[in-house]
């Protein structure tokens, strides 16, 4: 099992735009600290990069090269009389003559093929950057060119970060966008053929839909680098999407790519926070809540001020979490803490249970944790609604 993770550039960027955000918001605590840490970082993504020539003079990471020989064929790749280079590495065995670079990581000479790429190692990731050469053994140089996004093609094979596959026909492949590609048999995500799919009819519609000659597809995100796609199973003349969530038909509601099997198409309408109701029945996300009054329903609006990994709604009668009642909740006094803790007159909640011990009156939550606690009251420190025990 790999524990450090090895990050390509693009990722890289993202991590750095949420550390940035997580120490601005630290700054009020640790002024002279995050203020140091966030110039760095700012420094780090804004000083010149790559190889770049203006007014006669070549520059490398803002360093002048004096060669006159060098010769800059993109940001990323470059070579001399000697020698052709991704970054500063040079390659060992290239061509130098009949080099070129195809876009930002797919360079060729007349015998080989290369995909080259920068990641950085966890434990110093700020500080160490290596960079890679492969050279692809399957490419034919005479046939392949690049597709961007990663991809690539010869007369045989395609290729996505530098690895063959399969596809019905190469001659026909090209690329949609990042993660979607085809050719005039099928569509393909991530190199994985989408089950039914007609390539040559084959678009995205929106930033979650998709459709062909013969479906209408739903695909999203699923955690740690994968996509799923699947049909849905629409009237396709009355099929209309509403959000990047929920689409329907003049029969059926769609959740994620799932039909909420008693949802009425007609009436239904989404509210906040994953939340939606029809004329008879209130849903979260393509659950139906039971029991629940569906005139008097609503969001509670806190809900938006707050971190939170639940959401609550309440009713004339009753409180809910997310799909769950709330027990004991005193629906006429409750609010929302934040951190997944609400409270009414009398009793603190940590999502749908009750906190033993909580007194309401004096009930704080923390906006960050402070040491191992979330929340405390005049008595006692709490986390994730259970009281802490110290010696």
């Amino acid at each position: 099992m790999q524990l450090v993770p090895t990050l390509r550039m693009s990722q890289i960027f993202k991590h750095i735009n949420f550390i940035v955000s997580s120490l601005m918001g630290s700054i009020l605590r640790y002024t002279n600290m995050s203020t140091m840490l966030v110039t760095s970082i700012i420094l780090l993504v804004s000083c010149d990069t790559g190889y770049t020539e203006k007014n006669g003079k070549i520059r490398f990471n803002g360093k002048e090269i004096t060669d006159k020989n060098f010769v800059v064929l993109n940001s990323e790749f470059a070579k001399d009389a000697a020698t052709a280079y991704y970054k500063e590495r040079a390659f060992e065995y290239a061509d130098v003559a009949s080099f070129e670079a195809l876009d930002e990581h797919y360079a060729k000479d007349k015998n080989k093929v290369y995909y080259c790429d920068e990641y950085r190692e966890g434990q110093n990731y700020y500080l160490t950057k290596r960079q890679t050469i492969k050279e692809l053994e399957m490419a034919i140089p005479a046939s392949f060119v690049s597709l961007k996004y990663g991809y690539g093609k010869d007369k045989v094979y395609a290729y996505f970060e530098g690895n063959p596959f399969t596809v019905k026909s190469v001659s026909t492949f090209t690329t949609i966008d990042g993660h979607f590609t085809k050719d005039h048999v099928h569509a393909y995500l991530n190199t994985r053929q989408v089950a039914g799919s007609h390539g040559q009819t084959f678009v995205l519609t929106d930033e979650h839909f998709a459709k062909d000659t013969a479906h209408i597809y739903y695909y999203g995100y699923t955690g740690e680098g994968q996509h799923n796609i699947c049909v849905l199973p629409c009237d396709r003349p009355s099929f209309t999407i509403l959000d990047h969530r929920y689409s329907k038909d003049k029969t059926n509601v769609f959740f994620l790519g799932f039909t909420i099997k008693t949802a009425d198409a007609a009436s239904f309408a989404i509210l906040e926070a994953g939340y939606s109701k029809d004329k008879e029945a209130v849903y979260f996300q393509s659950k139906k809540i039971a029991a629940v009054h569906t005139a008097s329903f609503e969001v509670y609006k806190e809900n938006e001020s707050f971190g939170h990994d639940v959401v609550y709604a309440k009713d004339s009668a009753s409180v809910y979490m997310n799909d769950k009642k709330v027990a004991g909740a005193n629906v006429a006094t409750f609010k929302v803490l934040g951190e997944n803790y609400g409270s009414d007159d009398k009793h603190v909640f940590y999502m749908a249970k009750m906190v033993a011990g909580a007194n309401a009156a004096s009930f704080n939550v923390y906006p960050h944790d402070v040491g191992d606690a979330d929340a405390e009251d005049n008595n006692s420190k709490f986390h994730e609604g259970k009281k802490l025990v110290h010696e």
